[in-house]
């Protein structure tokens, strides 16, 4: 396979960001006119502590009360400490006694000592052959649902995170959070590298950097300036940081690529974010699996990233060995891919597809931002997760890529495809980046709209789930997210269908993180790329960047990318 850099599919509306992938940044007002053509594991229904020293015992029975109950409930006490005392009697549970109740018919007893989770269970066992008892639970603490205190998330600047009742297209993870992190989950992110933010360092692995140099006389004008792509200086290195990925109008006149990006994009960093920034840290916001470590594979530089680049960081993020690169000692369980290219996969790439899926390996990548009825490689490989976006409202983004592979729809923000849009702000996905507008600088956080920002969402939920699940396959985690998600509203575009597409062209629905973790555990649910220009040549959307100002205010600066 010849070794060219990847570009961006163009699309009417949208803009992209660096020269490769299906991210678009931020939406304008667009007509609502549609998409253009083109296992079962048996679990424990309720965690079970480590220690037990509290049943509750319900009876078929309750004790007697009077028709006065006595001042001090004595009577009615004493008779349901015989009722459990007799329960222990039969049992042979000498240990247990009365404590106190919950309704006449329900009671607790206590241990003079804990015991453990097994133990308990043969004990319960023994008090439930009692004809007298309905059922026997271990009476163990319930916690506050975890609410992180990141000003975002709080805010609801971070809405992708919400829960479904408070915003349609919101993930639902607050109640997977009880469960779940993602400690111990390594989640790579194939992009163009990353930035020191503050939110991303606690988290980040030592990755690295497959932006090598580009080909001898490619074009004349390279000849000289070898590393242009990768923008460093240098070749393969372990460093992963992004040195910026801007482009100039003359560097496009002189044939070095061909879409000017005037301000770097920091597209690594923001997608890394949304999948893993630290959270609960009072600053800014945090990714979905917030205690799972990033990854940072370097694949993407100046103008996209070469193919064979981005195989290569593939193979090396998942353990498999690299010629003349250091074996990776973080394997990473799940890639994300928030890049792509217009076609069909060809062998060449869905062999290294099938070998990283071989390590029970999880690679989820995004659909692409072309609006049309056709998703982008790698998505459209077999094995892949293939991810489209949805808005605040659910309806599917106006620039997301719908057909067939598609497994599911995560919000990437934006404008409705037909659903009017709902006052509420912001619209974009806010997540971490830089304040540079070429190199990097200071810390700042980006909004930013795009299926490259509805991918990592769903790397966050696997990690979740791989972290409470380990014993499970990938390709089970997947089936559990898959069999999951919310239906699509109603009116909007993957409900009504309006072009008659094939079934499933949005995938299953919309993501949900609790409900995705409840399937895991068998539990009830709480309830609760690149830059593509417009027809013209013209980018059609802008960028929008979501600064700190000094006086910790957020400051809003609107990009105009031509």
């Amino acid at each position: 396979m010849s070794s060219t850099p990847l570009q961006p599919s163009r699309r009417p509306r949208c803009l992209l960001m660096a020269a490769l992938l299906g991210v678009c940044l931020s939406a304008v007002a667009a007509p609502k006119t549609g998409k253009l053509p083109s296992s079962a594991v048996a679990v424990t229904p309720v965690a079970e502590p480590a220690s037990v020293q509290r049943l509750l015992i319900r009876y078929r029975t309750g004790i007697k009360m009077g028709a006065a109950a006595s001042a001090d409930g004595a009577t009615e006490r004493a008779q349901a400490a015989a009722q459990v005392m007799r329960s222990a009697g039969l049992a042979g549970e000498s240990r247990m006694h009365y404590l106190k109740s919950v309704s006449p018919s329900m009671h607790v007893a206590t241990l003079e000592q804990a015991v453990s989770a097994a133990e308990a269970r043969a004990m319960m066992q023994r008090l439930q052959a009692d004809p007298a008892v309905l059922d026997v639970m271990i009476d163990q603490r319930a916690k506050p649902h975890f609410v992180p205190n990141d000003p975002y998330f709080t805010g609801r600047d971070q809405w992708h995170l919400q829960p479904s009742s408070v915003i349609p297209g919101g993930l639902n993870v607050n109640d997977a959070w009880d469960r779940s992190t993602g400690s111990g989950v390594v989640i790579a992110i194939l992009d163009g590298g990353y930035v020191t933010h503050a939110d991303l360092l606690p988290n980040v692995l030592p990755g690295y950097d497959f932006v090598s140099a580009d080909p001898p006389g490619s074009t004349p004008t390279l000849a000289g300036q070898p590393f242009w792509t990768a923008n460093d200086g240098n070749d393969r290195d372990s460093f992963a940081l992004d040195p910026g990925d801007w482009v100039t109008q003359a560097e496009v006149t002189a044939g070095f690529c061909d879409e000017a990006t005037p301000e770097s994009t920091w597209h690594g960093s923001h997608v890394a974010g949304l999948a893993g920034a630290a959270g609960n840290n009072s600053q800014s916001g945090l990714g979905v699996a917030f205690g799972a470590r990033i990854l940072p594979v370097r694949v993407l530089g100046r103008c996209g990233g070469y193919v064979s680049d981005i195989l290569a960081g593939a193979r090396w993020a998942v353990g498999l060995d690299v010629l003349g690169v250091p074996r990776n000692p973080t394997p990473a369980r799940i890639l994300n891919l928030s890049l792509g290219l217009p076609g069909t996969c060809s062998s060449t790439i869905q062999s290294v597809i099938d070998e990283v899926r071989s390590q029970d390996v999880s690679i989820v990548a995004s659909a692409g931002n072309d609006g049309n009825t056709l998703i982008s490689v790698p998505a459209n490989c077999r094995g892949v997760f293939a991810v489209t976006a949805h808005t605040r409202e659910g309806d599917s983004a106006d620039y997301a890529n719908v057909g067939s592979g598609v497994r599911i729809s995560a919000a990437g923000g934006g404008l409705n495809t037909l659903l009017l849009e709902q006052p509420g702000s912001p619209r974009g996905i806010v997540s971490t980046g830089n304040a540079g507008l070429t190199v990097p600088t200071s810390d700042a956080d980006l909004l930013l709209s795009g299926t490259s920002m509805a991918a990592p969402q769903v790397a966050g939920v696997l990690a979740l789930l791989a972290a409470v699940r380990p014993d499970l396959s990938m390709s089970t985690l997947e089936s559990f997210v898959v069999g999951s998600a919310r239906a699509f509203p109603a009116g909007g575009y993957c409900a009504t269908n309006p072009q008659a597409l094939p079934s499933g062209f949005c995938g299953s629905g919309l993501l949900d993180a609790d409900a995705a973790m409840a399937t895991a555990l068998g539990i009830a649910p709480s309830g609760g790329g690149g830059c593509t220009a417009a027809p013209n040549g013209q980018a059609d959307l802008s960028l929008l960047l979501l600064a700190l100002a000094a006086a910790g205010l957020m400051v809003w600066r609107r990009r105009q990318v031509r």
